[in-house]
């Protein structure tokens, strides 16, 4: 039996609730890097997940799942969203696919899909306003390097910075979620670990319908 969807369902089920109820605030309350944060989780439980069920095609049916919830979600954003949910897991599968789960692929993995954060956000910066943003961009930062005594730096070297900061968060993302997942797999197999015993448990039926009960 293929159980890849009810598996997704879970992972995308969890992500799903991340992007709705934190992500509606973050970008309602229009807070700077929502979506870099929101691309940080995501990339930790993804490789999380991905750690205790290594199967293709998981990681894009959970980012599927969690789109199609993000369309529900009571927020005046949510294309964007939904997009990058889509990027990201397409991102993690590919690599994933081309390189295998070692360190190098996730991390490459991670660094990709928390980059896309930055990735999405300049090209739907560029559709809704135009290349002359990016000057505007760039002078702000000048004006703020003046401020500490720094001296000015190009568009390249911003970029550069950015990146760098994006590699970064991603790598951490990466060893954090590949850690979890690891740990919650081995604590799986570890025999005893989940066992209940069944003399302790009361059976109780919240909501029992009697023979008699007419439903609808």
């Amino acid at each position: 039996m293929d159980d890849r969807w009810l598996k997704a369902a879970v992972v995308g089920g969890l992500w799903a609730s991340i992007e709705i109820i934190i992500g509606s605030f973050l970008h309602n309350t229009r807070l700077p890097f929502a979506g870099s944060m929101l691309a940080f989780a995501g990339t930790v439980l993804l490789i999380g997940f991905y750690q205790i069920w290594p199967q293709k095609g998981l990681i894009i049916r959970a980012g599927l799942i969690t789109a199609v919830m993000k369309s529900v979600s009571p927020s005046a954003i949510i294309l964007g969203p939904m997009a990058g949910i889509m990027l990201e897991a397409i991102v993690i599968e590919l690599v994933i696919l081309l390189l295998g789960n070692n360190v190098f692929g996730l991390i490459l993995a991670g660094i990709l899909s928390v980059s896309s954060a930055l990735f999405h956000k300049v090209v739907s910066l560029l559709i809704l306003y135009g290349f002359d943003l990016i000057q505007i961009y760039v002078n702000i930062i000048n004006f703020a390097l003046k401020q500490f005594g720094l001296r000015e730096a190009g568009e390249w070297q911003i970029l550069m910075a950015l990146l760098s900061v994006y590699i970064f968060f991603g790598l951490l993302a990466t060893l954090f979620g590949r850690y979890v997942g690891r740990k919650a797999k081995q604590m799986r197999n570890e025999p005893g670990s989940y066992e209940l015993e069944s003399k302790k448990i009361t059976p109780k039926e919240f909501f029992a319908i009697k023979e008699d009960q007419q439903t609808s």
